[in-house]
């Protein structure tokens, strides 16, 4: 029971961060009320999702990690390559079935007489919620493999297997489970997609559409975002304002660094062999049943909404509508998609691939200056050896909101012809805006991949190399390389999904351009206007492209593993 006493600190240390979040949010009220109501609209979408999301994946973790359902493997399989779809992917999806132009909408609702399923609120919480699933998923379930199964089986002895769950296995994984926590705030409050989309009021998809309007300020320096002219009815955030993003961004980087280095220990702690399992017996294909059931409306259903959109037809014949499906119209939007899309999909893949192999150069180094910093820290059972300055800058990359990071690189890249930095002009008109931006949001992921992987190799080989006068560079380029080269691989498509992913800050950053646009931009816009057949071909290449992806990276780290 040796996790507990470190459980309780984390509990504890949970609260003193919510305590400093209500302290920030209590002292930016005095300066800017308005910001402080938009902080508090990210608090309670983060709220509401976790509310779905966190016993939703806790219960399916336990199910694929802790019993032994028929399926549960291939549905981890199925959940590993849906977790780096972007967000507005998933959107697209569900607004396809049951948005205001959804099938299911004009089919039950005919002329708007009600709101659709999806509108407002509902809508964003709706969609957070299953998009963060099967992050809570993957993250319970390591923490949950991470328990010692001797002292599971030792309380199985005395206790029913539901009991032992909840008393000991559960309690066990609460890093995992504070760090899905972290995870599904830090999406909620840096991502746009969802909200600007249902015409939720949030922090982030204010800044977006202060940014889209024009003019948004950053101390006494005024930031051109946009030739557009601003609405002079919308009050412009304050500096205070944007600083205050910074400032809780902080406080969820920190709440992450205590998380995952939480859930490092754990499994660093864990012994190399089978896990305990409960065996459901004569409850198994009921387990089953419900467990599919789940996956169907995780995965089964957003799919179905875009095949069905991709194949719709509409006939008119004397002045009457009839709509069809054709699988032969699936197939051909499908194969035309790429092409219709090609300039986008040259575009975002040159610079994703510029900036995952950037991000995999400043990631390795840095995941191996983390390493024996992250292992002392463990061995001593002290949080303070822990390299804070280093991973809380990483934390920022992946904490601050999208739009907040456009605007910022926007005020450091725009710079007036008489600046001492005027050169950097020329940068922010080329890609290269794009690029720092989808590098500096797969920096962190690159490093938690590589982490890990680096920690693995023996220490002993390490001392040999050492000894035979090899430095810090060499024992990295020929010895951790050599052995780890999987998890180098995988971290470099997992980045390069992200980056071509990301959108709140490319939609900020990225130039005008010839003919054609990232895809993440043109696919936000388009969903816009409705989902049609064109659209929903581009989203299932979209899917189906990042499921493969995500599938060969965890491919690899099973072989690495």
């Amino acid at each position: 029971m040796r996790n507990f006493p470190r459980n309780r600190r984390a509990t504890l240390a949970t609260l003193a961060l919510l305590s400093l979040v209500a302290v920030l949010l209590t002292t930016l009220w005095q300066f800017d009320a308005r910001v402080a109501r938009l902080w508090l609209s990210s608090a309670r979408l983060a709220a509401l999702t976790a509310t779905f999301a966190l016993p939703i994946g806790t219960v399916l973790a336990v199910a694929i990690f802790k019993t032994d359902v028929p399926g549960r493997r291939a549905a981890a399989v199925l959940l590993v390559g849906v977790m780096f779809l972007p967000i507005y992917l998933i959107t697209g999806a569900w607004d396809a079935g049951f948005g205001v132009q959804g099938w299911f909408t004009i089919l039950t609702n005919a002329h708007l007489a009600h709101e659709p399923l999806l509108s407002g609120w509902r809508a964003a919480v709706w969609v957070h919620a299953l998009a963060a699933v099967p992050w809570v998923v993957i993250i319970v379930g390591a923490s949950l493999r991470a328990v010692e199964p001797e002292i599971e089986e030792d309380a199985a002895t005395c206790a029913s297997p539901p009991r032992v769950l909840w008393y000991v296995s559960i309690r066990r994984a609460l890093a995992g489970i504070c760090l899905a926590g972290v995870w599904i705030a830090i999406v909620t409050t840096t991502e746009i997609s969802v909200t600007d989309f249902f015409q939720v009021r949030t922090f982030a998809e204010e800044v977006y559409t202060q940014s889209a309007l024009g003019v948004i300020g950053i101390g006494t320096n005024p930031v051109q975002t946009s030739s557009a002219t601003p609405d002079s009815t919308l009050p412009a955030l304050s500096a205070a304002g944007l600083w205050s993003g910074l400032a809780l961004s902080t406080v969820l980087a920190l709440a992450g660094i205590a998380a995952v280095s939480q859930l490092f220990t754990d499994l660093a702690d864990s012994p190399n062999q089978q896990t305990w399992l409960w065996r459901l017996k004569s409850k198994r294909w009921p387990a089953a049943t419900l467990l599919w059931s789940s996956m169907l409306v995780l995965i089964g259903i957003p799919v179905g909404n875009l095949l069905y959109k991709a194949g719709i037809q509409v006939d008119v014949a004397d002045n009457l509508r009839t709509r069809t499906w054709s699988a032969a119209k699936v197939a051909e939007r499908f194969a035309a998609a790429p092409i219709q899309f090609r300039g986008e999909l040259w575009l975002s893949s040159k610079i994703g691939a510029a900036a995952a192999t950037a991000a995999l150069a400043l990631a390795l180094p840095l995941a191996w200056s983390l390493r024996s910093s992250v292992a002392k820290a463990s061995v001593a059972r002290s949080a303070w050896r822990l390299p804070w300055l280093r991973l809380l800058a990483l934390s920022l990359c992946l904490t601050i909101p999208g739009p907040l990071l456009g605007v910022f690189e926007i005020h450091f890249l725009n710079q007036p012809p008489d600046s001492p930095l005027a050169f950097l002009a020329d940068l922010y008109d080329s890609n290269f805006a794009p690029w720092l931006a989808q590098t500096i949001r797969a920096l962190p992921v690159a490093i938690l991949i590589l982490l890990p992987a680096l920690a693995t190799v023996p220490e002993a080989m390490l001392d040999s190399a050492t000894i035979d006068g090899a430095g810090w560079w060499s024992r990295l380029l020929r010895i951790a390389l050599p052995q780890r080269w999987p998890a180098v691989a995988a971290a470099w498509i997992i980045a390069f999904a992200i980056a071509v992913g990301e959108l709140a800050a490319t939609i900020l950053v990225m130039p005008p351009q010839r003919g054609a646009t990232a895809l993440s931009i043109q696919v936000f816009q388009l969903l816009h206007y409705g989902v049609d057949d064109r659209l929903a071909a581009i989203c299932l290449f979209m899917l189906l492209a990042v499921a493969v992806l995500t599938g060969i990276a965890a491919t690899l780290l099973k072989r690495r593993m």
